[in-house]
């Protein structure tokens, strides 16, 4: 259905004062589809030319699943269908956009708690109350986003309130006001005027109030109610576990930390490569994490033995069905660990980064990024899909914390949320977990590893654009720290060079290269060498993460 033009005056019924709940719930069904016209719209409204526009497909899916909640709901009560609404888009909310869209939507569902009908004046009560939960729901509010557009809506609703309470007029009036206040956001945050936009996530806002309007102006006429495609749902896709059933030439999984030694990775990775395969040395501030499939546990402990003390010892059978630990003969006597206590559920999305999670002890990895933001109803599953009462969650991007958020609040589990934004502080924070700790102490020891760490990425812009000043050209390549713009070259190999010597300072010592799935091997091999080279007095790992968007991921110790 294509937008109905809302600067006439369309002829409306001027004796409605109220919609029953059959009505409203065939509005908010109507929306979903209408909401579809402006998805892409929406989602290049984006201050970076990055390859992260999603705003318009998280508040969609939100939607979608909030409406899902009451598709086929038998009910007279315009309350029960707001709170069941209410209800979906707490579990749907995708995305900082999307979670803020929930949290308008539940404010609406708190202010509208028993009537059976709905008019301008309880619409007017439910705005304000949308609003106010909204600004609660976020840290730090910023003015010209959805958050100003939701206060300025729920302002005009009051006013227009108390002379008119025809609910077509109404409508048309907050309309008018949310198209208003989105064509100012860009003068109240600067970054959007630069970049020649307005707010994203307000543009979906006016859109929903927009929805329901047309449906309002259609009411009367035959109008098909649409039937979503089903919305994204928690599956196999969502989650990637290690498949045990894979043959596989060495037979044991074994991990171990390694303190007190005078080596660093590239020596312990020297000495162990011929002992197996997916080798994973990782170091952190004071310590080297091993992992490696080998046929030969015990001697792989026993030489880590020779280097220094080791802790946190696992060895898994990976052939027996169940994966239950056994003890292995060896020249050491090595106790293996039992069931872990505590788990940990990541972001990733890549198969090279699903491998290093897993391997460095994350359970369950959800599927997503940048562009492909999990749910708050794909954490709750895998949450509560895990065997262990203790949760760390790693969202591993900054958009998705406020699902993981929610998650959290709506889990009977302990769940603790590191607030990790990007790949390789999940990476470093899993170099702190210890499966058999004090969940506090765990969650602190990952935070603390996250936050040695400085990370940065490169990708490429999907638009003209001009960020603070400088001209960015479609297709440019850029490459960004902790999310910000520092580089802007035409080959990525370049602009990673550039990035590196902007991040590294004198007490570095590692540099770690996660290689995107648009970089062929040898391109690969070539950036070891050219790294090796520019950066001869540090260390240099890479290791293929096979990454979309992004041709490298990064991080500096």
């Amino acid at each position: 259905m294509k937008p109905v033009d809302i600067e006439g005056d369309p002829k409306i019924d001027s004796h409605l004062v109220e919609l029953e709940a059959k009505d409203f719930q065939k509005a908010l069904i109507f929306t979903v589809d209408y909401f579809t016209e402006f998805k892409e719209e929406i989602n290049e409204l984006n201050v970076f030319p990055v390859p992260d526009g999603d705003t318009g497909t998280n508040m969609y899916l939100t939607l979608s699943k909030a409406v899902d909640n009451i598709r086929d709901l038998e009910t007279d009560s315009v309350a029960e269908v707001l709170d069941e609404l209410a209800a979906g888009a707490l579990l749907g909310g995708r995305g900082n956009s999307g979670v803020i869209f929930s949290q308008l939507l539940r404010g609406m569902a708190e202010a509208i708690t028993d009537q059976q009908k709905v008019g301008a004046e309880e619409l007017a009560e439910g705005l304000e109350r949308a609003a106010q939960k909204a600004y609660q729901g976020v840290m730090k509010p910023v003015e010209g986003t959805i958050l100003t557009v939701a206060r300025e809506v729920a302002q005009r609703a009051q006013k227009v309130v108390q002379q008119e309470k025809e609910i077509g007029v109404f409508l048309k009036a907050i309309v008018e006001q949310a198209e208003q206040s989105v064509a100012q956001t860009p003068q109240q945050l600067s970054a959007l005027a630069e970049a020649g936009v307005v707010d994203a996530g307000a543009k979906g806002y006016a859109v929903f109030w927009e929805g329901i309007y047309n449906y309002y102006l259609l009411k009367n006429e035959e109008v098909e109610p649409y039937v979503a495609s089903e919305s994204p749902k928690t599956d196999p896709e969502k989650k990637v576990t290690v498949d045990s059933s894979v043959e596989s030439e060495y037979h044991y999984c074994t991990e171990f930390v390694l303190r007190g030694a005078e080596v660093n990775c590239k020596e312990v990775t020297e000495l162990l490569q011929s002992q197996g395969d997916s080798l994973l040395v990782v170091e952190g501030q004071d310590f080297i994490k091993v992992h490696l499939h080998t046929n030969q546990p015990g001697a792989v402990l026993s030489q880590g033995l020779e280097l220094g003390m080791l802790s946190q010892i696992k060895i898994d059978n990976m052939v027996e069905e169940q994966h239950q630990n056994e003890l292995v003969e060896a020249t050491q006597e090595v106790a293996v660990t039992e069931e872990a206590e505590i788990a940990v559920v990541a972001v990733a999305n890549g198969p090279g980064l699903v491998d290093i999670l897993t391997d460095l002890g994350v359970e369950q990895v959800i599927a997503g990024g940048q562009s492909n933001n999990p749910s708050t109803q794909d954490f709750v599953a895998a949450i509560e899909e895990l065997e262990a009462s203790e949760v760390v969650l790693l969202p591993n991007n900054s958009n998705i914390i406020s699902a993981a958020e929610q998650a959290v609040e709506i889990s009977e589990k302990e769940v603790k949320l590191l607030p990790t934004t990007s790949i390789p502080q999940g990476i470093a924070a899993m170099l702190g977990f210890n499966p058999r700790g004090d969940l506090v102490q765990v969650a602190e020891q990952m935070l603390a590893e996250s936050q040695e760490i400085k990370s940065g990425a490169v990708t490429y812009a999907v638009r003209d654009s001009v960020v603070e000043g400088e001209e960015i050209s479609q297709d440019d390549v850029l490459g960004l720290i902790e999310g910000e713009i520092e580089v802007v070259n035409n080959s990525s190999e370049q602009v990673l060079v550039e990035l590196l010597e902007s991040l590294l300072e004198p007490e570095d010592f590692l540099i770690t290269v996660y290689v995107g799935e648009e970089i062929s091997e040898e391109e690969a091999e070539q950036l070891e060498e050219r790294l090796g080279e520019s950066f001869a007095e540090l260390e240099v790992e890479l290791y293929r993460g096979g990454q979309p968007l992004y041709y490298y991921l990064v991080s500096v110790e």
